[in-house]
């Protein structure tokens, strides 16, 4: 059986939150914000019309007419401004009376607010009035993902991309969810529409390469990879997961030596990335560098306390080193994470 790697999380938490001025910014980036949800309290109050199947769009408007009010909102939520942008949205409705756009520009605001189901329930009654628009379609989809609800959200994306073929984000949403239901195949499609769409998209060629390490071209993978790399280097971006993923696949080589310098980037990219600084642990741990080792994985304990395999490791490591000790402790903690049933991503794999 294939084994296969998630790199980022198709959309966390945020990324869910980043997404908003990528809806309404092309030139805006993903990518993951810590909040508290509970997962199971979100299924039950989602509305019942996300469970129900959903028709095949119309063709897309011919003609969207331009309110210069509209846009305005629109740059309020973006810039983060949302009870300016909320003021006036209640004016333009007071005056224009209810629209579909109305509605899907208060559920954008209630995105922002991360009050998911609330903008679940506007999205509904924006779909009701008008479904040629894809952005309502394309904020559901994300809305399901963030909530975990990867079924629901697919038939809302694919309307996306139906309904603006040239919109090269509802391809990288669409894809991403692809790749996190194993379609790896249809995943690298996607990706690759992505690319061809926006050739300067650092994480088209980085998803593209998550998908076809899953495919098993592992050549190609690389040299997209490397392409992420130095579109991400052009554009001065701070953005680790291209050398983070990439990095990560040579882990699973054994390619140590050469994984060492990409996840040394990674982590000076992003500081607070606790999965940057557990893998560069492991490759220094790999290389026999334990001192080094253990600094990078209380580094990564830091970043996130609950991240248990960086703290399996410390206690490997320790014991390696007869400092029983801390090992007892970095093992108490591994395991009362576990029970209480957080997630180890590295002894999954």
């Amino acid at each position: 059986m294939r084994n296969y790697r998630c790199g980022a999380p198709f959309v966390s938490r945020r990324e869910a939150q980043q997404s908003l001025e990528t809806l309404l910014s092309h030139d805006s980036l993903l990518l993951s914000f810590k909040m508290i949800l509970t997962l199971c309290g979100a299924f039950l109050l989602c509305p019942s019309w996300i469970f129900q199947s959903q028709t095949t769009p119309k063709p897309p408007l011919v003609v969207t007419p331009i309110n210069p009010s509209w846009q305005v909102i629109e740059k309020l939520i973006s810039s983060g401004q949302l009870r300016e942008a909320r003021e006036r949205l209640n004016e333009e409705i007071a005056t224009q009376g209810e629209t579909y756009k109305s509605l899907y520009l208060e559920a954008l605001i209630l995105f922002k607010e991360n009050r998911f189901n609330e903008s679940l329930r506007k999205l509904e009654r924006s779909l009701a009035l008008e479904k040629r628009d894809p952005e309502p379609h394309k904020l559901t989809g994300l809305i399901l993902v963030v909530l975990e609800r990867a079924d629901t959200a697919k038939p809302f994306l694919e309307a996306a991309v139906q309904l603006a073929p040239g919109d090269s984000m509802a391809h990288y949403y669409l894809g991403r969810l692809y790749y996190t239901i194993q379609r790896f195949r249809q995943a690298a499609s996607e990706f690759r529409r992505v690319i061809a769409l926006d050739p300067t998209y650092v994480k088209g060629y980085d998803n593209l390469g998550l998908a076809l390490e899953a495919l098993g071209d592992e050549e190609v993978a690389i040299q997209t990879y490397h392409k992420a790399i130095e579109l991400n280097e052009e554009q001065k971006l701070k953005n680790e997961w291209p050398y983070l993923n990439l990095g990560k696949f040579l882990v699973t080589k054994n390619r140590y030596q050469e994984s060492l310098s990409l996840l040394q980037k990674a982590v000076e990219l992003n500081p607070g990335s606790a999965e940057a600084y557990y893998v560069l642990g492991k490759v220094l741990a790999k290389l026999g560098k334990d001192a080094e080792a253990l600094e990078a994985l209380k580094q990564s304990t830091l970043d996130d306390p609950k991240y248990g395999e960086a703290h399996y490791l410390l206690s490997r490591i320790y014991l390696r080193r007869g400092q029983e000790d801390e090992a007892q402790k970095e093992i108490k903690i591994f395991q009362e994470l576990k029970k209480s049933g957080k997630k180890n991503d590295v002894l999954a794999r």
